[in-house]
């Protein structure tokens, strides 16, 4: 624009100066001239001038158009690349956009569902424990630990404190001895044993991967049976390891998985501290009770007792109906073994209505109950000597779960 009002100026100056010319040319014309010739001159040179300046108008103007076209069409060439420049730029933006998000969507696609169900959780990287604290704060109290087979739920990631969920417990940890998703889920699996998790009652661990195979054991709905990673895999069946040796279950009654654990508060942490102390005791309480040697059979046969009688009973109170059997075969006034005791006349219910003799025809004994039997075995009396139990009526007794010895 300023080259526009640059040019129409000059325009001007170049009419005023050929006028100021003229005017000279006229003025010597009336010195030396006769008035005739010159009003003559004066005509012609007056429409030579006219004629002049008007073809010399008309060109300045021309030339002024040309320009302001030149102008306007550089000015909407600016504006059209300046359009085309901002859409390229949009265009590019968005590409990257959309490049960024199919590279998240693939990246979700090559993890595996367990991965992103682990995006979320934390893991402390120790030998010990972590503290969690009730604020995020190296000097907050301590809510409750952390140990290494411990997961946990971000609630809110800090820049340098986390707050947690984990259990019962849910506090602030300090990020620098965490591992979070996919790290989380590495170091589990190297610190976490897997299980094979029963999911039905009476599920029984076979020697090989045959339904005809020998039966190892008997688990139950709620244990969880070491997974066995070493053994061939065998489609359908799961590798496990339990006492009597490496076996196989049904794929079907089981879900495998990591043993992870949660964190632990620090009431539960002293009151597990507690109960230890208080089985301790109770275990020094016994050990006047030597060891009783029983076969095999006499064992299975314990531990069926115990499924009868107290098959939904707490541990302890399972490990209390084998003590009763092992106090009276000690006993002067019963007999001396441990089948003498279990079938001895009007003793024990199960005995007599045959619902012991289905337990043993079926193997469906815990193993719980099992382990309930060899504790008895071993020594442990949680009655303290007593040779008789019932259902707990509001007698007189030591009262264990729904029992009551005496």
């Amino acid at each position: 624009m300023n080259r526009n009002k640059k040019l129409k100026q000059g325009i001007i100056l170049m009419i005023t100066t050929l006028v100021l010319a003229c005017t000279a040319v006229f003025t010597a014309a009336d010195v030396t001239e006769t008035p005739q010739n010159v009003n003559v001159a004066v005509q012609n040179g007056k429409a030579g001038i006219v004629a002049s300046l008007e073809q010399t108008e008309s060109r300045m103007l021309d030339e002024v158009q040309i320009a302001d076209v030149t102008v306007e069409k550089a000015e909407t060439e600016i504006v059209t690349v300046a359009s085309k420049s901002e859409a390229e730029a949009a265009a590019a933006e968005q590409q990257e956009t959309a490049e960024e998000q199919n590279t998240e969507e693939q990246k979700e696609e090559t993890m595996s569902k367990t991965e992103q169900e682990w995006q979320d959780k934390v893991m402390a990287d120790v030998d010990d424990f972590l503290c969690i604290r009730a604020k995020g704060d190296g000097d907050a109290k301590v809510v409750g630990k952390l140990y290494p087979t411990s997961v946990a739920t971000v609630v809110k990631e800090g820049k340098t404190w986390t707050k947690i969920k984990s259990g019962s417990v849910k506090g602030y940890v300090n990020n620098e001895y965490l591992l979070f998703g996919s790290d989380a889920y590495a170091n589990a699996k190297k610190v976490c044993k897997k299980y094979a998790y029963v999911q039905t009652d009476g599920l029984r661990v076979r020697s090989e991967a045959d339904e005809d195979a020998k039966v190892l054991a008997v688990a139950d709905k709620g244990d969880k049976l070491e997974f066995n990673k070493k053994a061939d895999k065998v489609e359908g069946w799961v590798a496990v390891t339990v006492k009597a040796g490496n076996g196989y279950v049904s794929a079907d009654y089981v879900k495998v998985k990591l043993g992870t654990t949660e964190a632990v508060s620090i009431e539960e942490e002293l009151a597990a501290q507690k109960a230890k102390a208080a089985k301790a005791s109770s275990s020094s309480a016994a050990t006047q009770n030597a060891p009783t040697s029983a076969s095999v059979d006499d064992t299975t046969l314990l531990a069926a007792i115990i499924q009868c009688e107290a098959g939904s009973e707490c541990y302890e109170g399972k490990v209390a109906v084998g003590a009763v059997v092992l106090n009276r075969m000690r006993s002067s006034r019963y007999p001396n073994s441990i089948s003498g005791v279990i079938y001895q006349r009007g003793q024990f219910g199960p005995a007599r209505n045959g619902s012991l003799a289905r337990v043993l025809a079926n193997g469906n004994i815990s193993s719980s109950c099992k382990q309930a039997a060899a504790d008895a075995l071993a020594g442990s009396d949680p009655t303290g000597g007593k040779l008789n139990f019932h259902r707990a009526n509001g007698a007189a007794g030591l009262v264990i779960g729904n029992h009551v010895f005496f």
